[in-house]
């Protein structure tokens, strides 16, 4: 009896052991190597030669906060906490704005909450956010997922908003899903303005598909006229320290929190990629979405700019 206790015990163990680290750990670190995925030369070869055309400005609003484990943005991270951010970014030039992500609304950010503690959501943010895409020349987003896009699939005004919409052929499929109720005929009826291709759509600002996160995603390559280069990486890490130690989300997120899941193969490849590229090119600053430490600090040292311009 003794004998077939220990047996079970042991079997249950091993299980409990197994699922622990298919769920937290496995899977999760890059590959080697990502040769010639992001190549940053040919992002820098579609940028203007004067200078004076490039935007003065990258601004950022927060929309809502959270916390949540530090090991649900980065497997292994144990012990840690992971500062989330639901933001937009505003760049301008003298006479022009594009506004990037659409965050998040407040039906959304409650629905999301992590914790009670931390978590937060300024609807006067909320309402500059939807006023500053209407001012805007062009409206993209970094990717379809639900904390990207409210602003858009919810705006108040669409037939205002739809004309400056740049997006592609995936962010434009996946819009119904996050709009309440019917999606309006303007943004049902949107064509795509990006094709998926390495695109400049402003002086200083290229466009990089990156499908694996979602079928849409993409970076947003930024050069301003103080020379400054900043990549944008929506989704592909949700923390710097993703790309820094190689380490992209665990299953158990995927399972929790996508659907459809993502490529984890191509995110893994990016992770890579996008940590070379910090390696070889130190004076570039990659942004995460979601990592509010790093936007805190970017704002303390006056990389971003905290608020829309009006």
């Amino acid at each position: 009896m003794l004998r077939t206790i220990l047996i079970a015990t042991t079997a249950l163990l091993v299980v409990i052991i197994g699922a622990f680290w298919w769920l937290l750990l496995a899977d999760s670190k890059a590959p080697a190597a990502a040769p010639g995925l992001f190549a940053i030369e040919d992002w820098r070869a579609l940028m203007p030669e004067d200078a004076a055309s490039l935007p003065t400005e990258i601004r950022v609003l927060e929309i809502g906060r959270d916390k949540a484990p530090g090991f649900a943005a980065r497997a292994g991270a144990f012990g840690t906490d992971w500062n989330t951010t639901y933001h937009s970014i505003q760049i301008v030039w003298p006479e022009r704005t594009m506004v990037i992500d659409g965050a998040i609304d407040a039906d959304t950010a409650i629905a999301m909450k992590q914790s009670e503690a931390d978590w937060a959501f300024d609807a006067p943010a909320y309402e500059t956010l939807l006023a500053a895409m209407l001012a805007a020349d062009q409206v993209l987003i970094t990717h379809e997922h639900l904390d990207h896009v409210m602003a858009v699939a919810r705006h108040p005004d669409p037939a205002t908003l739809a004309p400056r919409l740049v997006l592609n052929a995936p962010q434009i499929a996946t819009l119904p899903v996050f709009a309440r109720g019917t999606l309006d005929p303007a943004l049902a009826d949107l064509a795509p303005r990006l094709d998926g291709t390495v695109q400049q759509i402003a002086p200083g600002v290229v466009i990089v598909p990156a499908p694996g996160h979602t079928p849409g995603s993409q970076l947003v390559f930024i050069r301003t006229q103080d020379g400054r280069e900043t990549l944008l990486i929506g989704d592909v890490a949700w923390s710097l320290d993703a790309v820094e130690t190689l380490t992209t989300r665990p299953v158990l997120t995927q399972y929790m929190i996508f659907d459809p899941n993502e490529d984890r193969t191509s995110v893994k490849a990016q992770l890579r990629a996008l940590h070379d590229l910090t390696v070889s090119n130190p004076d570039l600053t990659v942004v995460p979405a979601h990592d509010g430490n790093l936007v805190a600090g970017l704002i303390a040292d006056g990389h971003l700019i905290k608020g829309f311009r009006n």
